[in-house]
C-alpha cells in the first residue's frame, strides 16, 4: 500500500527544527536592529549638524546643537534677540535618543556645540554607546568647521 501522508513524527520534527533555528536567529535580530537604530541614529545627528553648519553660514547667526542626556533628546537651537531659541520647521525639531543608547561628550562638561556663521565650529566629540557595546563617534573638529564620523 502507498501511503503519502505526512506523519505525526515528521510534522513533529520539523516544528523542532524550526523552533531550533528560531531560537538561534531572534537574538541575532535584536543586536542587528540594535546595532541599525544606533547608525541611522548618528547619522541623523551627523545630517543635523552639517543642516546647523550650514544654516548659521546662511542666516549670519550663531546656531546651536543644544544634547540634553536627562530628556533624552538632541535639537537644535538659535540665536535671536532674546537669547537662543529652540527650531521650530518640522525637519529641525531634533531626536530623541533611542533606548539603551549612551550619549557620551568630550569635553564632558559640555552639552552645546555652537556653529557660528563664519563657518566654525566648537571642537567637540560626541560618542554613542548601544547595549551590544557597538561605538560610533561624531567629531566636530573646530576651527573651519569639519564634521566627520571616523
Amino acid at each position: 500500500m502507498n501511503n503519502s501522508a505526512v506523519t505525526f513524527i515528521e510534522l513533529l520534527l520539523v516544528v523542532i527544527i524550526i523552533g531550533i533555528l528560531l531560537g538561534i536567529s531572534v537574538p541575532n535580530l535584536r543586536t542587528t536592529l540594535d546595532n541599525f537604530a544606533l547608525e541611522n541614529f548618528v547619522k541623523n545627528i551627523y545630517t543635523f549638524s552639517l543642516y546647523l553648519q550650514a544654516s548659521a553660514i546662511s542666516q549670519a547667526r550663531p546656531y546651536c546643537l543644544n544634547i540634553d542626556q536627562d530628556k533624552s533628546a538632541i535639537w537644535g537651537s538659535y540665536k535671536s534677540e532674546e537669547g537662543f531659541e529652540a527650531l521650530t520647521a518640522r525637519y529641525a525639531l531634533g531626536y530623541k535618543i533611542p533606548a539603551g543608547v549612551t550619549v557620551l561628550l568630550e569635553p564632558p562638561d559640555k552639552n552645546k556645540i555652537y556653529f557660528y556663521p563664519d563657518g566654525t565650529t566648537d571642537k567637540a566629540s560626541i560618542k554613542f554607546t548601544n547595549r551590544e557595546k557597538k561605538e560610533l563617534s561624531l567629531v566636530i573638529q573646530g576651527g573651519w568647521g569639519g564634521i566627520k564620523m571616523p
